[in-house]
């Protein structure tokens, strides 16, 4: 699965920390409207995070950091 056009955005290009920037936040708050008007769910979006971060080099370790981050903030306002 390609990850959609915002994923990139909503990471520091350098650090690759979700939100981590007002800049980045404002995007990832973006990319969660697109996810609910296209009424895509918690798993799909999960899975185009692993894929971004893991087609930037980040360890396994970082992966899971971030998810373990991001879903809480994500995952009840998605389906499933």
């Amino acid at each position: 699965m390609a990850w959609d056009r915002l994923v990139p955005g909503t990471f520091g290009d350098s650090d690759l920390i979700f939100a981590g920037h007002p800049a980045d936040e404002d995007r990832a708050f973006e990319w969660l409207i697109d996810l609910r008007k296209r009424e895509i769910g918690w798993r799909d979006a999960r899975r185009q995070l692993e894929e971004y971060l893991t087609s930037r080099k980040a360890s396994p370790q970082h992966i899971a950091d971030q998810l373990k981050r991001i879903e809480p903030a994500m995952k009840p306002w998605l389906l499933d």
